[in-house]
């Protein structure tokens, strides 16, 4: 299996750059994680638990 990532001839920089897009792909999401405010992900966590609440103009 080695061998033939070895004998690409010329495609290795496929390779290369597939790799690097998969860790700048993760990198970003990463900042972008650090990054969110603590308010935001509290509210986004308690938004499985709030009540339904319905508007003057839906039926329950």
């Amino acid at each position: 299996m080695f061998n033939q990532i070895k004998d690409l001839a010329g495609g290795e920089i496929y390779l290369v750059t597939s790799l690097l897009m998969f860790m700048l792909f993760f990198v970003i999401v990463g900042v972008y994680l650090f990054k969110l405010s603590k308010n935001h992900i509290k509210t986004m966590s308690e938004i499985p638990f709030q009540d339904h609440k319905t508007k003057p103009y839906e039926e329950d």
